[in-house]
């Protein structure tokens, strides 16, 4: 549901789009893995020149929340899974600490992203070029 409703209000900014898909896909998805996380990384370069996003405040609270909510993760699931150990509360008060992440950090690259459509609509950009030749 959530994917649908980023499809319909991002459609026009293409790149965009595929990143918030992508991050809803994983942030909602019901399995985590580590290679999730590099299908939007690499749509990091395609949206960061868009973004009102300054690094030293937002950006670096935005990297730490996350790289903080995923290391807390990884290590319950590092413990439940190759230790053996009885983690599961704490694993999945984990998950919702890590959900609440990557949603916050999707919230706030959508608040400060700048609309950039790909492509124009073709009715537009018809006339643009006709009055330029005349």
């Amino acid at each position: 549901m959530v994917q649908l409703a980023l499809v319909f209000r991002f459609a026009q900014d293409l790149p965009f789009c595929f990143f918030v898909q992508t991050v809803a896909f994983v942030a909602f998805n019901k399995v985590i893995t580590a290679q999730y996380f590099v299908w939007f990384f690499c749509l990091l370069p395609l949206i960061l020149p868009w973004t009102n996003m300054k690094l030293k405040w937002e950006g670096l609270s935005s990297i730490l929340l996350w790289i903080g909510a995923q290391t807390h993760w990884l290590m319950w699931g590092y413990l439940l899974e190759f230790k053996g150990k009885h983690v599961f509360q704490q694993l999945w008060a984990a998950s919702l600490i890590f959900l609440a992440a990557n949603t916050g950090v999707l919230i706030r690259f959508i608040l400060r992203h700048r609309f950039s459509p790909l492509f124009e609509q073709f009715g537009h950009a018809s006339s643009k070029r006709t009055t330029k030749l005349e």
